[in-house]
């Protein structure tokens, strides 16, 4: 959105624009003539926060979560500034935490400010939180991949429910589903447990996949080779099909469109395989179609494959 992308650009600004991003500005600038005036909003908003800090707002904040904040802060203008100070809401309550949530189709890549990275699917929630002592990610829905960067004094703990995944230095999926959350480690070593068992923590290592149900159970497996790049191809915008079901394969595309792909129940347990691209939603209907012996059927936003 011109907006957000307004915000980064008044943070560039604020810390100093090198050659490239003085080039890349005045093109951004020129693209569209709403442009111009999303920066000098933001600019506003942010000398407004600025002056909050002069003013002792914020004073003992940390930095990382002041400059999350700042961005946060930013999105709602100078006038949603302004009033949620004048109505006596305070800058504190914006700095707890960092919302970030992915529309349908949206993927999100996502540097944090500890200099871990992140990965947000679509139609997924997280919140951010992190303090001098902990780094702290809610996943509220949806799924998630993290590579976190080397801290033992700040552990780094996704909530998902009751579930816990906390890593010091390595990288990790969670998709949470209904009453659990499957974690996939592809560097490191991770522990999990849930809040509503006293049973002590799981270590999940890379190569495994454990699923963690919200009353407290643990299963751990093996990941075939290649397996989890297979699984994680949604952060290249691609879904990899190795023998799946048809029926499984409808699920993991409908996470990605508004239109719904129907399945009749006496095709959904044939296998289908290949790679797609998730927003080639009609690509991938035309050929398992032809892969399970079925014909597309389209009905408005519904698309069925039938027998």
């Amino acid at each position: 959105m011109i907006d957000d992308r307004a915000c980064q650009w008044a943070s560039r600004i604020d810390r100093g624009l090198d050659d490239v991003e003085s080039v890349a500005l005045s093109a951004w600038l020129a693209e569209d003539s709403r442009h111009r005036g999303a920066l000098l909003r933001a600019q506003a908003a942010l000398s407004l926060l600025d002056r909050g800090r002069a003013l002792g707002a914020i004073e003992d904040e940390p930095e990382t979560v002041e400059n999350q904040g700042r961005r946060r802060l930013l999105r709602f203008g100078v006038a949603g500034i302004a009033a949620a100070m004048a109505g006596g809401f305070g800058l504190r309550h914006w700095l707890r935490g960092t919302p970030i949530s992915t529309a349908v189709g949206e993927i999100r890549r996502l540097p944090l400010d500890d200099g871990s990275f992140a990965v947000v699917n679509s139609t997924s929630h997280i919140r951010v939180a992190f303090t001098p002592e902990r780094r702290d990610i809610e996943l509220a829905r949806g799924e998630a991949w993290f590579e976190v960067a080397h801290n033992k004094a700040r552990p780094f703990t996704v909530s998902a429910g009751p579930v816990r995944v906390q890593a010091v230095g390595t990288a990790f999926d969670v998709r949470r589903r209904d009453g659990a959350s499957e974690v996939m480690v592809t560097e490191g070593t991770v522990k999990v447990w849930s809040t509503s068992s006293h049973a002590e923590p799981t270590l999940v290592t890379v190569g495994q996949r454990a699923i963690v149900r919200e009353a407290g159970d643990v299963m751990v497996s093996g990941l075939a080779p290649n397996l989890s790049d297979q699984r994680l191809a949604w952060r290249e915008g691609r879904i990899v099909l190795d023998n799946m079901t048809l029926a499984q394969a409808a699920d993991e595309f409908n996470r990605y469109h508004v239109r719904t792909l129907e399945i009749d129940p006496a095709l959904g347990n044939r296998h289908v395989v290949g790679w797609f691209h998730t927003d080639d939603l009609d690509g991938f209907t035309q050929a398992a179609a032809v892969m399970v012996g079925g014909r597309v059927v389209k009905d408005g936003d519904r698309v069925r494959i039938v027998p």
